[in-house]
């Protein structure tokens, strides 16, 4: 071996210990980062204190959203002129401030600028110099790597859902609130001085490798470059079009199971309901209200569960097996998660509810997954962290429509089960547009 190779295998052996330890603290924050879809946790307490109504309160997540989208954008372009800890400083300011800041509501305009603005730009923030950073680590495994680390942003709602409910009960959502933003200064305070970048000795070898073997594409794109291709635009069709039976489900799966749970599902069945109920196991009754919510928490754990399994065996299966398998599986979980969902409805059935929010976790944590594959598999890592940023803009008007179709829904029939049959229809285009999606030519 020549002095110089050997010299750059020392460098790998003493660095990868450290990639490692870059994996895990991303992990970490991004864990707690995924809170942010825990905000139906909030929804009955803020409603039965204010009166508010469903569609007013969905607002609040459809802002957090956008404005995630946001502070994706503002965090790639800081990124390039400051630092990842100059970056990840303020997001410990803004989620500190927010979530403290909520915890004084006493109107939706303040709780909208609040956790809608202030928390959902933080999240933002934070998730896009994270993953930038951490990813620069590991050109090699573009797809395993962040599909791993979002299952931690995927799986935050299920590990730590129970315990923001165990604190509501206990202290109410206005401590909740408090507590949970000096829980984020100190987090993502302490993260911002361990997280930094890989020399560019040690990234050199394994993104040659990385370009030789094709898993990375062999052109680093800007983003005025990437948002000029054809391929950016029919994939961001894509996204928009699953993410939005995905946050739909996500911003309101505690009222939808507190429908079924409540009895309003089985209502809506009729007779078929009665006599699915003989069966006792497959068909659920009116609940204690307090039992229904400990069920109904339980089963957006199960989307946060699966919503993280989701993105880690989508890097797998886009590392091994590419890009289309990744699309079609997704496409399909969709529209089979609202069959379930539409049928569990109707039959007051709320084994074949959970399956179906599972089933849609799963592909909206693939979907995820697919997006940050997507942006260093066909535009290159060098550009990644406002290039994610860009491509995580197809939230915002996922965000908007998705939320609004099941809250005016259920307001407007009472159920839910309408809003299913609608976004069965989506996930069939989701399908078809999914078929037209092809990595862009090298210029």
């Amino acid at each position: 071996m020549s002095h110089a190779a050997s010299q750059t295998h020392a460098t790998a052996t003493q660095t990868t210990p450290h990639r490692l330890l870059y994996f895990f603290v991303a992990f970490v924050l991004l864990m707690f980062f995924g809170l942010i879809y825990a905000w139906s946790l909030f929804v009955d307490p803020l409603e039965a204190e204010f009166g508010w109504d469903r569609s007013a309160t969905s607002v609040v997540f459809t802002l957090s959203i956008i404005t995630f989208c946001a502070g994706m954008l503002v965090a790639g372009a800081l990124e390039e002129r400051t630092s990842p800890r100059t970056v990840m400083l303020i997001t410990a300011a803004c989620l500190g401030l927010g979530l403290i800041a909520s915890a004084f509501t006493e109107s939706l305009p303040f709780i909208y600028a609040t956790y809608g603005v202030l928390v959902g730009a933080g999240v933002g923030l934070g998730t896009d110099v994270v993953m930038s950073v951490t990813l620069k680590w590991f050109p090699d495994k573009q797809g395993l790597a962040s599909g791993a680390m979002l299952m931690g942003f995927g799986g935050g709602t299920m590990l730590l859902s129970p315990v923001v409910t165990t604190m509501l009960g206990a202290l109410g959502w206005r401590m909740t609130f408090g507590a949970l933003g000096a829980v984020f200064v100190v987090l993502v305070g302490a993260g911002a001085f361990i997280m930094k970048l890989p020399t560019p000795e040690y990234v050199r070898p394994l993104l040659e490798k990385a370009r030789q073997n094709a898993t990375v594409a062999a052109v680093d794109m800007t983003g005025s470059q990437m948002v000029r291709t054809p391929t950016f635009w029919v994939f961001m069709v894509y996204l928009m079009l699953v993410t939005c039976g995905g946050l739909a489900l996500i911003s309101q799966a505690v009222p939808a199971a507190m429908e079924l749970l409540m009895g309003a599902g089985a209502a809506a069945a009729g007779a078929g309901a009665a006599g699915a109920g003989a069966a006792g196991v497959g068909a659920s009754a009116a609940l204690p209200e307090a039992e229904a919510l400990m069920l109904a928490t339980a089963a957006m754990g199960s989307v946060s569960a699966m919503n993280g399994l989701g993105r880690l065996i989508n890097g797998f299966i886009w590392d091994k097996f590419g890009y289309r398998l990744c699309l079609t599986w997704i496409a399909v979980a969709f529209a089979a998660g609202m069959l379930c969902c539409a049928f569990a409805m109707m039959g007051g059935n709320f084994p074949l509810l959970v399956a179906g929010f599972m089933l849609l976790g799963l592909m909206y944590g693939g979907n995820m997954c697919s997006m940050s594959a997507m942006v260093g598999t066909f535009f290159g890592p060098k550009y990644y962290g406002i290039n994610y940023a860009i491509a995580t803009c197809q939230m915002i008007p996922a965000a908007i429509v998705g939320p609004q179709i099941l809250a005016l829904s259920q307001m407007g029939s009472g159920s839910y089960l309408g809003a299913f049959w609608v976004f069965f229809g989506v996930a069939i285009a989701a399908l078809v547009v999914s078929l037209f999606i092809k990595p862009p030519k090298a210029a």
